[in-house]
């Protein structure tokens, strides 16, 4: 296979997301194995990886001799790892190097955006790989509930990617699949249980691909290996699509991306502005996407202090405005965005408050208005904006179920069960919508 890529190679950085022992060190070597494994020397076109390092070599060669030692995969990563790789490609001229990558691998614990050294992965990354347990994801109920958390962060880094018109492919990797039934059935039942997730990727736009993960252990002459299959293709697809894309360039991260592109208070409206997706988040809970947004916000704004200044200095312009015209709806707007956009919704409630008062007919102000109030705790102001936009709307579906989940959390069952229920019918025919309410009034009403 020949691939397009640019005549000089460009240097990336990849990021692994994947709770603990989901299998992100095993898919590293294993692609590793098998890309080394077929390559025949002078085949053209042939592609393969090579360590850029002697760290590098001695961690990929580690995890083999501990398999051939003991014929069991290794124990979880407990620190972070940096991988250098080069992929290359043997053409009739001899060896060409296609592109240089850096691989992060890390315990799963690390992969919270609380994190300082996570919060710094992500922001330096050109693309992602995603690992998902397919084993545990079809036989295991809970294993679902136990990955909320990478499916949010994911989604999340979606919704910026999608709104900020960046290059940002994501690999999505079914890691165990040698333990389902080989074929397509096995992948129907992976796509089936994953629903959510690829719901929220397709209505976003995602530059996102499936890999089905095969990397078993055999025998081979006495001796236990990696037999890796199709794992490799991961790696090559997501290099290929960023030495492709005339965006990207050496060192162009998503943080370079962010600071580029349109603002990022566009990405806390996600929620307001996308019905669909809005209800495809409510079983994880809308106000965590929400939470990470401002998280993730609020870790850009802290790593690009030139762009602060400057939208400092916009602020303060708009202040001096304000001062002259304290209800110019602009000015209000701007500044709310500002703080919004810096992780800091307690200051932009206020200015907001304000242009919704100017407005009181605007759903989407309100709505916002109220995922603020969430976010800082004020859950009695929430409900009473939700209030507001049902007397509006008496069939808005966010307000009717943040309606709900407020009663409950209040202690108020009773009304709590009527709100859903109004929830239930709101959704219509739409059974797996109805399933997830149902799933969330069963949790809200469970913990009181």
């Amino acid at each position: 296979m020949s691939l397009l890529f640019g005549d000089a190679p460009k240097a990336l950085n990849l990021l692994s997301i994947g709770e603990r022992g989901v299998g992100k060190t095993v898919f590293l070597v294993g692609s590793y194995t098998e890309s080394n494994s077929s390559y025949e020397g002078e085949q053209q076109n042939q592609l393969w990886f090579d360590c850029q390092d002697q760290e590098a070599h001695e961690n990929i060669q580690g995890v083999m001799n501990y398999i051939a030692q003991t014929g069991q995969y290794p124990p979880p990563t407990m620190k972070i790892s940096g991988f250098n790789f080069s992929l290359k490609q043997q053409r009739f001229w001899g060896t060409q190097t296609l592109c240089y990558f850096r691989w992060w691998d890390m315990p799963g614990e690390i992969c919270d955006i609380q994190n300082n050294d996570f919060q710094s992965m992500i922001l330096s990354s050109q693309g992602c790989c995603v690992f998902i347990n397919a084993y545990a994801l079809i036989n295991d109920p809970t294993y679902l509930e136990s990955v909320k958390d990478v499916i949010e962060l994911v989604t999340a880094i979606a919704s910026l990617v999608k709104h900020h018109r960046l290059q940002y492919p994501m690999a999505l990797i079914f890691t165990q699949c040698d333990r389902l039934e080989a074929g397509p059935l096995g992948q129907l039942q992976i796509e089936k249980c994953l629903e959510p997730l690829i719901i929220r990727l397709d209505n976003a736009r995602s530059n996102y691909r499936r890999f089905y993960s095969s990397i078993p252990i055999v025998r081979t002459d006495g001796m236990p290996v990696l037999r890796a299959t199709g794992s490799a293709d991961a790696l090559v697809w997501i290099t290929s699509e960023l030495c492709r894309a005339s965006s990207v360039s050496s060192g162009q991260d998503l943080a370079a991306g962010l600071s580029q592109g349109s603002s990022l208070k566009k990405f806390v409206h996600t929620v307001n502005r996308k019905p669909a997706i809005t209800m495809g988040l409510i079983a994880a809970g809308v106000v965590g996407l929400i939470a990470i947004g401002f998280a993730l916000t609020s870790i850009f704004s802290n790593q690009q202090p030139q762009q602060a200044k400057a939208s400092q200095k916009t602020v303060q312009d708009h202040k001096e405005v304000l001062e002259a015209d304290p209800d110019n709806v602009e000015a209000l707007t701007s500044v709310a965005d500002h703080y919004e956009e810096n992780g800091q919704p307690e200051k932009a409630i206020p200015p907001l408050e304000k242009v919704v008062a100017q407005q009181p007919n605007d759903i989407i102000l309100k709505a916002k208005l109220a995922d603020l109030y969430e976010l800082t705790g004020q859950k009695p102001q929430a409900e009473k904006v939700y209030d507001d936009m049902l007397a509006l709307q008496p069939q808005n579906f966010k307000a009717t179920l943040g309606k709900a989940v407020l009663r409950g959390e209040a202690g108020d069952t009773e009304a709590a069960e009527s709100w859903f229920q109004k929830a239930e019918k709101i959704a219509g025919n739409d059974e797996k919508i109805k399933t997830q309410v149902q799933e969330l009034a069963a949790q809200t009403l469970q913990s009181q």
